[in-house]
């Protein structure tokens, strides 16, 4: 299957990076956000880690947004 390229606001891509699982693609997360039915489907995405874990990751993720925008 070919590849398409779609492009998003910025508020819609940090809805979609909010929904991403672990090392998931955002390939992965819209065909998840898709197919969910499960208006619950995402709740508890953490919870196989630990809320230091987590705020890390998120952290880090913010880091790398900042880095991104920096002239």
């Amino acid at each position: 299957m070919a590849d398409k390229t779609i492009r998003v606001s910025e508020k819609t891509w940090r809805k979609l990076r909010a929904r991403k699982r672990g090392d998931e693609s955002f390939e992965e997360v819209i065909e998840r956000e898709l197919t969910d039915d499960d208006p619950l489907a995402g709740f508890g995405a953490w919870s196989d880690t630990t809320i230091d874990e987590s705020v890390r990751e998120v952290k880090r993720e913010l880091d790398e947004d900042l880095e991104e925008e920096e002239p």
